[in-house]
C-alpha cells in the first residue's frame, strides 16, 4: 500500500520519543539510533558520577533538549521529503504502541532505579533545618554511589521516626565517636569540630547551646542542622544507622536564587 507520511504525526511522535518518528517515516536505523543514543548518554553519565553534579545534570538537560530538536526537524524533513512511501510490516499502530510502550518502561526503570543503578537522586529541598547552606526551595543533586560518610557531610536519610520522610542534615559525629555541645559549638571526641561550626544567629536556643556528651554507637551517624534552632535532628532521637542514609549531597542544581545554582556543598 502507498500512503504519503504525515508530517505532523512525525513531529507528534518524535515529540513523544525521538526516534519514534523516524520508524513512522519509514527511517528505522535513524530511529534506533536516537533512541539508544538518549538512553545510552543518560547512562553513561550516570555511571560516571556526572548526574549527581549542577554542571552533568544542566549537560544531559541541554543534550535532551537538542536531541528532541534535531528528531522532530529530522522526522519532519523526511516525511516532507516523502512524496510517496509504502507501507512497511511495522507501519501499523500497534507498533507504534508497542514501541512507545518499551520507552515507557525503560524510562520508568531508569529513573525510579536511579539511586541505586545510576548513582544519583535528586530531591527539592522543604524546609529552612539547613539554612544558610541549603534553602527552602532548593533542588539537590545527591551521590547514591559514594558509600565513604565523613565529618561534614550534608546527607539524605530516612528519618527514623517515620521512614516514608527525607530528611537532610549535616553529619558531626561518627560510629564509636563522643559528642556534645558546648557554649554553642559541636564538640568531637573533647575537641572543637569546626567544620560543623554555624553563625551565632542561627544557634541561640538552649538546646543549640548545651548538650551532654553522647557515645555514638558504632554503625551509625549523629547528624545536626546547620539552623540548630529550627531543626529536628540526632539532638531529640539520637544517632540513626548509616544504612538509612540515601546519599551524599553534592550540589544546588537549581533554585529560587540565581546565585546559588551551581554551588557546591562543602564539607
Amino acid at each position: 500500500m502507498i500512503k504519503k507520511r504525515k508530517p505532523t504525526v512525525a513531529l507528534v511522535l518524535s515529540i513523544l520519543s525521538p526516534g519514534l518518528g523516524h520508524v513512522y517515516v519509514g527511517n528505522v536505523k535513524k530511529g534506533l539510533l536516537l533512541f539508544l543514543l538518549q538512553y545510552g548518554v543518560f547512562f553513561l553519565l550516570g555511571k560516571l558520577g556526572l548526574l549527581s553534579t549542577a554542571y552533568g545534570i544542566w549537560f544531559l538537560i541541554l543534550f535532551l533538549a537538542c536531541l528532541y530538536l534535531y528528531a522532530m526537524f529530522s522526522a519532519v524533513r523526511l516525511a516532507l521529503a516523502n512524496k510517496t512511501y509504502e507501507l512497511k510490516p511495522y507501519n501499523r499502530w500497534y507498533w507504534y504502541l508497542a514501541i512507545f510502550a518499551l520507552i515507557l518502561v525503560v524510562s520508568q526503570t531508569l529513573i525510579s532505579s536511579r539511586g541505586s543503578m545510576l548513582g544519583f537522586e535528586l530531591y527539592q529541598v522543604p524546609s529552612n533545618a539547613m539554612k544558610p547552606t541549603l534553602q527552602p526551595g532548593d533542588y539537590i543533586a545527591v551521590d547514591t554511589q559514594d558509600q565513604s560518610l565523613n565529618i561534614g557531610d550534608v546527607v539524605v536519610f530516612r528519618y527514623p521516626n517515620n521512614r516514608q520522610v527525607l530528611f537532610t542534615q549535616r553529619i558531626v559525629a561518627l560510629g564509636n565517636d563522643k559528642v556534645a555541645i558546648k557554649d554553642g559549638q559541636v564538640m568531637l571526641n573533647g575537641e572543637p569540630e569546626l567544620i560543623s561550626s554555624v553563625d551565632e544567629s542561627f544557634r541561640c536556643s538552649d538546646v543549640s547551646i548545651s548538650m551532654p556528651e553522647r557515645v555514638v554507637p558504632e554503625g551509625q551517624v549523629f547528624v545536626l542542622g546547620d539552623w540548630r534552632d529550627n531543626s529536628n535532628d540526632s539532638r531529640y532521637w539520637g544517632a540513626l544507622p548509616e544504612s538509612d542514609v540515601i546519599g551524599i549531597v553534592t550540589y544546588i542544581w537549581l533554585s529560587k536564587e540565581f546565585s546559588r545554582i551551581g554551588n557546591k556543598i562543602k564539607r
